[in-house]
């Protein structure tokens, strides 16, 4: 195990590393079955509806009934710079990181009222350099949103982000659960300091003003034996940016390829989804659980794979946004 994995580091840090691998974390994990060695992490993805139901009606859009007396259905004008805002991956590397593999079957997903897409966010970054780029992240506390590293430090860019703006199941010129705009983030000094591919992952801590994972929810984790994770059908949705800016798109598939810190799978996914959550969903439970943060592509795309060490980062940093 390198040493750079029990180490989370913030921006208000100044570059010294505090030791997760000491830290009690105060989480309370679930009791749902698996295999041998797996650890979960229960998330909050129940439907706010007071025990309800929609009927299933054909022409009907469940939008605003979905977002009705939580959310807002008023329209918000795209960024100025929405057309030409390069993607986080190509800023950091230059070239696009994430790869459609095969035939492009993704979805387009409008129904962003509902569970689990509004737990899935726009991320805006505006970087120490004063340049701006997008990607994808979600919640795992009312004010703890995952991402990929390069979202909250990107070397290329100047280091840690000046700012980052967080728009939960942003669609088009439509905010529903609206939008905080935080200062406050963390990342791990395999990925800051030595950038390290299977450490680039890191999180958002929203302002104490601003749960917004109040309203949305927020996804379980889990640390999965390499057992369980062998040919797991897995999900992924995020906000690439080959589509339309704001718009949050799905695959799934399953995972072809398990090593110790990566996950690897043929899931299409494009530039903008950095930072966007795989996760397994357990129909009888039905509860969801994410296994790997998505940042790198190549056919097969890559995940930095929550193991034992992420898990206990992810633990504490869920704390800190609780």
């Amino acid at each position: 195990m390198s040493k750079f994995e029990d180490e989370s580091v913030s921006n208000e840090d100044a570059g010294l590393a505090t030791d997760c691998s000491s830290t009690e974390s105060t989480a309370t994990g679930s009791t749902e079955s698996g295999g041998q060695g797996d650890s979960f992490e229960d998330g909050f993805d129940v439907q706010t509806h007071g025990g309800g139901s929609l009927e299933n009606v054909e022409g009907f859009s469940e939008f605003e009934t979905m977002v009705e007396n939580i959310g807002s259905t008023e329209a918000v004008a795209l960024p100025g710079d929405a057309t030409i805002m390069p993607c986080a991956t190509t800023l950091e590397f230059g070239e696009p990181a994430e790869s459609v593999c095969g035939v492009d079957d993704r979805q387009q997903i409008n129904t962003l009222g509902n569970l689990p897409w509004r737990m899935i966010c726009q991320l805006i970054m505006t970087h120490s350099d004063g340049r701006r780029s997008r990607g994808t992240g979600w919640f795992i506390s009312p004010r703890t949103v995952m991402t990929a590293g390069h979202c909250v430090f990107s070397r290329s860019a100047g280091g840690w982000a000046e700012s980052i703006e967080i728009i939960p199941a942003m669609n088009g010129t439509n905010r529903p659960f609206g939008s905080a705009t935080s200062t406050d983030f963390r990342s791990v000094n395999g990925w800051v300091k030595d950038k390290q591919v299977s450490h680039d992952y890191g999180c958002i801590i929203l302002p104490e003003t601003s749960p917004l994972g109040d309203k949305t929810g927020w996804f379980g984790f889990s640390n999965l034996s390499d057992q369980s994770l062998e040919n797991l059908l897995a999900n992924n949705s995020g906000y690439p940016g080959d589509k339309t800016f704001g718009t949050q798109w799905y695959n799934a598939g399953r995972i072809s390829n398990v090593t110790p810190k990566r996950l690897h799978y043929m899931i299409d996914t494009a530039p903008g989804q950095s930072g966007s959550p795989m996760w397994r969903y357990n129909t009888t439970t039905k509860k969801r659980h994410v296994v790997g943060i998505h940042n790198y592509g190549g056919c097969a795309n890559k995940s930095t794979r929550i193991n034992d060490a992420v898990y206990t980062n992810m633990q504490k940093w869920k704390s800190l946004g609780a």
